[in-house]
């Protein structure tokens, strides 16, 4: 129906129409009634064409108006379908965003779960080496201690070689001088020997290398140099220690020993490498001939 409204042929044709019915009808009752009564006819025709054109005007303005609304509405339409698209896009762009996320904050928790258990045995590896590293330190400190004890020990020692070594050397000069001054006797001896021969009768009182001589002691004290070992300096400390005959140390035992080499500050060890008690023992055995 609006499409004919539309169309002007159809528009024209109807007023065409009206036209024509309108002149029939008023030569139809200008020829049945008075002029006067038809002159209103008209009048009222003309008035009823006016207030149809009106209505028809107003129609039309409405159908416009609707025709208008109904392609607003339709590019509204035509809008919203296209933000509902876009909308549907950025739903599901959405949704694929959440279902990555959903799968990223697993993984995270996984790995956060798992960084976790490893930091545990990272602290308690840690707590482990620390303890480890305590005992370390007082071990090092001990083992530090007993290294300056040793090295403590070590230059006592040096010392101690050093100072051997040089009684050692002093001992060998010494014992050179000894011999040498034991061979100048011996040769002495025997030169006196030779030049005062001594009578059978009186040989056993006579003390082999010299004359006769009076019962050793304080004021006459054996030569305890004859000893090997037995310095100058040795035999003034052993007078000092009320030692003057061979036959008291023929009698040194090994506690005696030890504490004789205690107070005369050598080892024990050279008394008996030197044989002092069996030299002295002899020595005392030949006295007593």
């Amino acid at each position: 129906m609006s499409e004919l409204l539309e169309d002007p042929v159809f528009y024209w044709l109807v007023w065409a129409i009206f036209t024509v019915a309108g002149t029939i009808i008023g030569w139809s009752l200008r020829a049945n009634f008075p002029e006067k009564d038809v002159r209103r006819a008209l009048d009222r025709s003309e008035h009823d064409r006016s207030v149809l054109a009106r209505l028809y005007t107003h129609i039309k303005h409405q159908h416009d108006l609707r025709e208008a609304d109904f392609k607003r509405a339709a590019l509204e339409l035509d809008t919203l379908r296209d933000r509902l698209a876009v909308l549907e896009q950025e739903r599901v762009a959405h949704a694929n965003a959440e279902r990555l996320s959903a799968t990223r904050v697993e993984m995270a928790e996984s790995n956060a779960a798992r960084f976790a258990e490893r930091f545990r045995a990272l602290e308690e590896q840690a707590n482990a080496l620390r303890t480890r590293n305590t005992q370390l330190t007082v071990e090092l400190g001990r083992l530090q201690d007993e290294l300056k004890a040793w090295k403590t020990l070590y230059r006592d020692f040096q010392t101690m070689q050093q100072k051997l070594f040089a009684f050692e050397q002093n001992a060998a000069t010494l014992e050179a001088e000894r011999n040498q001054l034991r061979q100048q006797l011996d040769a002495a001896r025997a030169e006196i020997e030779r030049l005062q021969p001594v009578p059978a009768g009186k040989k056993g009182n006579a003390r082999r290398g010299g004359p006769a001589r009076s019962s050793p002691g304080p004021d006459n004290p054996d030569d305890l140099k004859i000893i090997t070992g037995i310095n100058l300096t040795t035999e003034q400390q052993l007078h000092g220690l009320g030692v003057f005959t061979y036959a008291q140390i023929s009698h040194w035992d090994d506690d005696a020993i030890i504490s004789a080499a205690k107070k005369l500050g050598i080892s024990p060890g050279k008394i008996y490498q030197d044989d002092w008690v069996g030299q002295a023992r002899q020595l005392a055995g030949e006295e007593r001939v």
